[in-house]
């Protein structure tokens, strides 16, 4: 029983592991992305 709720901890922290890493990357595409609009609004209003 020990031992198969190891593996499961085991398997769950891998995975928080790799959500945490996409949820990284996601947050800095959208933050580059902010940054590109941003340019372009002032490239338009200016």
């Amino acid at each position: 029983m020990n031992a198969k709720l190891l593996q499961k901890i085991e398997e769950l922290t891998l995975y928080m592991i790799e959500q945490n890493k996409r949820t990284n990357k996601i947050e800095q595409e959208n933050q580059d992305l902010r940054k590109e609009i941003a340019t372009i609004k002032k490239t338009i209003l200016n």
